[in-house]
């Protein structure tokens, strides 16, 4: 497959799991992970797991959201794609979601996806973790500056 169609085929990927997210489809998340599938927050707040590895782990992690969450409401999404490796592709997104409990939760991700093979091998997420902190209930105290 030539740079340009696997760059877009790679893209669609990203793209599909961005929705899957938003729909609570999690069986096109599954279909769309490889099976050794890594998923890193590397800034997430205490409590969550800052890596988790393969496919089970990750849908395990994923199943109790609805719990928490009524709707992702991610929007404003962008996709895009290194130009040195059309695998690696960098999706910049808003969220609004709504929360079980009555509370907002807003914010801003950058994440990047690895996909070899049609399948997303590697995701690391980047997010403020303070309004999530503050949308599960916890606080963040201020220092003085």
């Amino acid at each position: 497959m030539e740079d340009e169609a696997l760059r877009q085929a790679n893209m669609a990927i990203a793209a599909r799991y961005l929705q899957a997210i938003n729909d609570w489809d999690f069986d096109t998340k599954r279909e769309l992970l490889a099976p050794d599938v890594v998923f890193e927050m590397r800034w997430a707040p205490a409590g969550f797991p800052r890596r988790i590895d393969g496919v089970e782990a990750v849908m395990e992690f994923l199943a109790p959201l609805p719990e928490s969450i009524v709707t992702e409401g991610l929007y404003d999404i962008r996709v895009d794609t290194l130009h040195s490796d059309p695998g690696e592709v960098v999706t910049f997104y808003k969220s609004d979601m709504e929360m079980v409990r009555p509370v907002e939760y807003k914010n801003e991700y950058v994440t990047r996806f690895t996909v070899r093979d049609g399948r997303i091998v590697r995701f690391v997420e980047h997010f403020d973790p303070i309004p999530l902190v503050l949308a599960f209930g916890g606080s963040v105290t201020q220092p003085s500056l």
